[in-house]
């Protein structure tokens, strides 16, 4: 008798040689966990008592519903499984998966390759393709149509946490060997499973550096730098925006026109504030800052938030971006020159005003606001300014 094959990553399915059952197929919630959860606890008999809390909340009678659900169950399945073989045992007052059954589980296959793979002894070609083998089997998380469920939960994460686990060993491994290539495959992989993972974006940047690719790997910062402003309200992290900023526009070339330099580093010239990341912001603002105590000049430091009109940030995604390039260009409109901004998260601005007392600040606050205003007011949001003189 061939094995019973079971996916438990990404989308769960049952298959046996040419057959094969997705949970998609078919209806049936309670069926559908009854089955995943006797899977996932198949080195023990389940009480009955556990199932039915398990499955029903409020039941006249849970014990015959139960056994009717593990009816059905048995039915469906005797269009996978030869004749006899006996999918789910009875024994009194529990039940088991499978004991007597030879099967294969992708979450187990995928526990066993890493373990194998995690191996220092082995050589290095080695480890990585037992990586290669376990990575793919990692389709997506563990039951990930059930993943809010409560039992489900820590299970997800633990696999979640081996599997961002082997692919960082898997990349070490490659970096070495010069496989960029297949870096970039397994940790774009990755980040469809987890969209936000910077590390896998990390290793996705370098390694499509490694190979020259600089407008991808460009591409790629933005995105992640877009994506994490958008769901955390947060810009990248230091190790991120270093390795944009020292990596994907590298300048290996010896230049001896100073000329050619100077004009390659200069700004375009432009009236309003200067916009830029909140990374470099943090430089220009430290530098400055030193500047304004030496010299016991004034500078300040103020804060734009969009909120709902009843004090709670903005939160909805399209007015939200509408609303923030729209003040955007109000803010560098509003600034002078010299003045330096950048977004600070989802909803919100800082501005470094050089110079600026309490009476210019009030004056910023002035012509942002009247600028902004129309657009303000059309959509029911409120814009708050506060500001701090820096000593």
């Amino acid at each position: 008798m061939a094995a019973l094959y079971i996916t438990m990553l990404g989308e769960f399915s049952v298959s046996y040689r040419d057959k094969i059952l997705r949970e998609k197929d078919l209806r049936g919630s309670k069926l559908w966990t009854l089955f995943q959860y006797l899977i996932a606890h198949r080195e023990r008999e389940v009480s009955q008592n556990e199932l039915i809390e398990l499955l029903w909340e409020n039941s006249r009678n849970p014990a015959n519903a139960l056994k009717t659900l593990v009816h059905r169950l048995r039915r469906l399945m005797s269009g996978i499984l030869p004749d006899g073989a006996e999918l789910i045992v009875n024994n009194g007052s529990s039940y088991r998966f499978a004991p007597n059954i030879e099967c294969i589980i992708d979450s187990g296959e995928f526990t066993r390759l890493c373990k194998l793979a995690d191996d220092g002894g082995l050589s290095r070609t080695k480890r990585a393709n037992l990586y290669k083998r376990a990575l793919e089997l990692y389709r997506g998380d563990y039951l990930i149509s059930r993943s809010d469920e409560t039992w489900v939960l820590p299970v997800n994460v633990y696999f979640h946490t081996m599997y961002t686990s082997a692919v960082d060993k898997y990349v070490c491994l490659l970096y070495p060997m010069g496989k960029f290539s297949e870096i970039c495959r397994v940790c774009e992989h990755g980040i469809i499973i987890n969209p936000t993972d910077e590390k896998m974006h990390i290793q996705l940047i370098r390694a499509m550096t490694a190979m020259g690719e600089y407008t991808q790997a460009a591409k790629q910062y933005e995105y992640i730098k877009r994506l994490l402003l958008e769901q955390y309200g947060a810009p990248p992290s230091t190790r991120l925006t270093e390795l944009y900023e020292t990596t994907v526009k590298p300048r290996n070339e010896t230049q001896n026109d100073l000329d050619a330099v100077i004009g390659e580093i200069s700004e375009e010239p432009q009236s309003g504030g200067y916009y830029c990341e909140y990374e470099v912001f943090k430089y220009i603002f430290r530098a400055d800052r030193r500047e304004s105590k030496r010299n016991g000049r004034d500078l300040s430091i103020a804060m734009l938030t969009l909120n709902d009109g009843k004090g709670t940030p903005l939160n909805d995604g399209k007015l939200l971006n509408k609303a923030m390039d729209r003040l955007l260009e109000c803010i560098r409109g509003s600034l002078r020159m010299s003045d330096v901004f950048t977004r600070f998260s989802r909803c919100q601005y800082i501005l470094m005003l050089p110079e600026a007392d309490r009476q210019a600040c009030d004056r910023v606050r002035e012509r942002i606001s009247s600028k902004f205003r129309r657009f303000q007011n059309k959509n029911g949001i409120s814009l708050d300014f506060t500001d701090r003189q820096m000593t």
